[in-house]
């Protein structure tokens, strides 16, 4: 007598309709999710559908934590609530989320499931099952197929503070209204302007399938590195949009598409040395040979002075220009020189690294060397990540302020999880530290036009360096 082999189970769609409570016009989401889903990953997929910035604590239940529960003959119904990892120890009879299937917690008949994120603002998801279907041959794990209106801003009050906080901001008589503005600026950040109505949906569903083919990396401390000798790395900007919460990655690709940083960058010699020529008169004068310091480790007064008359800065720059520490110009090229790596200090006397001694003659290579240098010689990851980020922002060519440029930077950084050693958010200061060596390198290769504390216009070669820097 034959056996007959028990069928596996057929995969299954859950149509699943999101809607946030208390929100008025309705904030919501219609999703296809993958019955086999995971909660924790359920929690990822919301992060995205939705637009939040997982920068607060969650958990699912199945008793709406919107409302009281009123219990029956003195006995409140049971109720389920399923958190992460973290949360497990902290909350007596919590189930861990990653053990749960969507599949298993949200059934015909069941009732919804709620999705509560950040536990002070209390923004809580409605989870209706609406339908389950077969799931197609390629069906994504994850898909929006419709909604309305984007996420309200984080921290701004939970739902009944984000409606006061929109009336404000559409009153421009209201007492708060400036003040209200211009947090809402902050908190929104640089890469896309806040708008209420706004959904994305093309947007959220390449997220969506991003989503189960990347990994994140967050929770960093200024000073500390990952950085491992002949650890292979991600192009620059695809690690920078892979590491930030998953929510702001649309928009922050949104970001990127204002600028060609896909064009390619074609540099020939002639626009090559006249990029480069401070750190090729330096590496030449330096030469085979090596040039003695002065007693005190400067350069000699005599080179120095020969310098800004070469590169033409002695024109603008007030005083003899022959002092080493009082000729800032000179001073930052060096030092950027030796950051790079081009040259080296031994025993009183400037030397050519091995690049340098390759690239004495040929203005193309050094030109690819210091844009690949730029990225790839900082101290530690929090340093190169701030340089992703100003040239981004200079390849995108919306902040002219050099103040301007430290705010988006800081953002960014804050988005990537950076912190100071104390925990508290980087401030310009903080940035504007991170970010002086390479700004030095920037402005001895000419991608400004000016060269003061504002930032001025990039230069047509400036953004062509810039592609480069960021594709090496």
């Amino acid at each position: 007598m034959m056996s007959s082999v028990p069928e596996e189970p057929r995969p299954m769609i859950l149509r699943v309709m999101v809607s946030l409570e208390g929100s008025e016009p309705a904030i919501w989401r219609l999703l296809d999710l993958d019955a086999s889903l995971t909660l924790d990953r359920v929690h990822e997929v919301l992060q995205v559908a939705v637009g939040w910035r997982d920068a607060h604590l969650h958990s699912f239940t199945d008793t709406d934590p919107y409302q009281r529960v009123r219990p029956v003959n003195g006995i409140s119904p049971a109720s389920r609530r399923w958190v992460s990892q973290d949360l497990l120890e902290d909350s007596d009879g919590a189930l861990p989320e990653r053990d749960f299937t969507i599949g298993a917690v949200l059934t015909p008949g069941s009732g919804p499931v709620f999705y509560e994120y950040d536990f002070g603002d209390s923004w809580t998801h409605r989870l209706d099952l609406i339908e389950a279907l077969p799931a197609p041959a390629g069906a994504p794990r994850a898909r929006l197929v419709d909604g309305a209106r984007r996420a309200p801003l984080e921290d701004s009050g939970g739902i009944d503070g984000y409606h006061e906080l929109l009336d404000a901001l559409t009153d421009p008589g209201h007492d708060d209204h400036d003040d209200l503005t211009a947090w809402v600026a902050w908190t929104a950040g640089p890469w896309q302007d806040f708008a209420p109505d706004q959904l994305d949906a093309d947007g959220v569903n390449t997220e969506l399938t991003r989503l189960f083919t990347v990994s994140d990396t967050v929770g960093n401390t200024v000073g500390e590195t990952d950085d491992q000798p002949g650890a292979e790395r991600q192009p620059l900007v695809q690690d920078i949009t892979d590491r930030l919460p998953a929510g702001m990655r649309r928009e922050f690709r949104s970001y990127l598409n204002t600028a060609d940083l896909d064009e390619p960058a074609l540099v020939d010699a002639g626009f090559a040395e006249a990029m480069t020529a401070p750190y090729s008169w330096l590496i030449r004068r330096i030469g085979l040979d090596g040039l003695n310091l002065t007693a005190a480790g400067w350069l000699p007064p005599a080179v120095v002075h020969q310098a800004m008359v070469e590169l033409g800065w002695a024109e603008h720059w007030p005083g003899r220009a022959n002092r080493e520490d009082q000729t800032l110009p000179i001073l930052r090229l060096r030092k950027s020189a030796q950051r790079l790596r081009l040259i080296r200090r031994i025993k009183g006397r400037l030397v050519l690294g091995a690049a340098a001694k390759r690239l004495l003659e040929d203005p193309v290579g050094l030109w690819h060397f210091l844009a690949h240098a730029l990225t790839n010689r900082t101290r530690h990851d929090a340093e190169r990540d701030a340089t992703v980020l100003l040239l981004i922002e200079i390849a995108v060519g919306i902040h002219a302020d050099w103040d301007d440029c430290l705010d988006a930077v800081a953002f960014g950084l804050g988005a990537l999880g950076w912190r100071t050693r104390a925990g508290t958010e980087l401030e310009a200061g903080d940035v504007h530290g991170l970010l002086s060596e390479s700004r030095e390198a920037l402005r001895s290769l000419g991608i400004h036009t000016g060269y003061g504390r504002t930032t001025s216009t990039v230069t047509p070669q400036g953004c062509t360096f810039v592609r480069a820097a960021l594709h090496p």
